[in-house]
Formats: structure tokens, C-alpha cells, sequence
């Protein structure tokens, strides 16, 4: 029997039969040791700082998405394409008028029942709905 299951049912034996946790259950940095030694930054080197900035941009992303998809489900209805297609002119319009993804779908959403999205949007979004018509999209 290798060392390794040896030690894991001896310690299994000492529990009433019960198996006990993984090493790197019980010691977070013992995660490298699991992970063929390579200490990547994943394993243990987030500070908390950086663990934070990364769950509010996590929680920003998240908030995101359902204005997305209605961004990218207003697109389908009046551009008649895919979904992957909506995407992909999302994308376009916003690196054409340099606005965030999440603010020109938050525009589009917004002008089904109120304002026109600001110009740079409104004149990327023409751009683009122009170029889909002239390939036959």
C-alpha cells in the first residue's frame, strides 16, 4: 500500500472508520503540497485586499448580467440575429464608442422607455446595425 493511503486509513481506523479530511482541508497552505508544489498566486497569495477588489468586481459582474442579456435580447428582436451574434455587436458598439459593455447595455435597456443612449452609443450602434445590414445579417 503506497505511504500516503497507508497514513489516510490509519487515520480512517482512529475515527470509528470514518475517513478523515484531506491535509490541505485542515491547513490552506498545504494547498501547494497538493497542487504538485507550485505556489501559485491562487494557491496562497491573495492579500485581502486583493481578494475584496476581486469579490466587488465579481459582485459588479454579477449585477451586470441581467441588463446584458435584455441589452443582448433587445438586439435579437431588432437586428433579427443570434445570440452570439447580439454579443458580438454589443461588443462592437462598445469598443467603438469606448463605454463599458454594462453602460451600453444599461443605454439600450434605458431607451425602450426613456432617453436616447448618449451620441458616441447611439452613433456606434448605427455604425454597427449599418454594417449587419450591409453584409445581408
Amino acid at each position: 500500500m503506497a505511504p500516503e493511503a497507508a497514513r489516510h486509513r490509519q487515520g480512517s481506523e482512529r475515527m470509528g472508520g470514518m475517513a478523515s479530511a484531506p491535509a490541505h482541508a485542515m491547513n490552506p497552505l498545504a494547498v501547494t503540497e497538493c497542487a504538485g508544489g507550485r505556489d501559485t498566486e491562487r494557491d496562497v497569495g491573495l492579500s485581502a485586499d486583493q481578494l475584496r477588489e476581486e469579490i466587488a468586481g465579481l459582485r459588479k459582474a454579477m449585477a451586470s448580467h441581467p441588463i446584458i442579456d435584455m441589452a443582448r435580447g433587445i438586439m435579437m428582436a431588432t437586428a433579427s440575429c443570434t445570440p452570439e451574434e447580439a454579443w458580438q455587436m454589443l461588443v462592437q458598439v462598445s469598443q467603438r464608442s469606448n463605454v463599458k459593455l454594462r453602460d451600453v447595455a444599461r443605454h439600450i435597456v434605458a431607451s425602450t422607455h426613456g432617453p436616447q443612449p448618449p451620441s458616441p452609443v447611439r452613433a456606434a450602434l448605427r455604425a454597427v446595425y449599418t454594417a449587419r445590414a450591409g453584409r445581408g445579417g
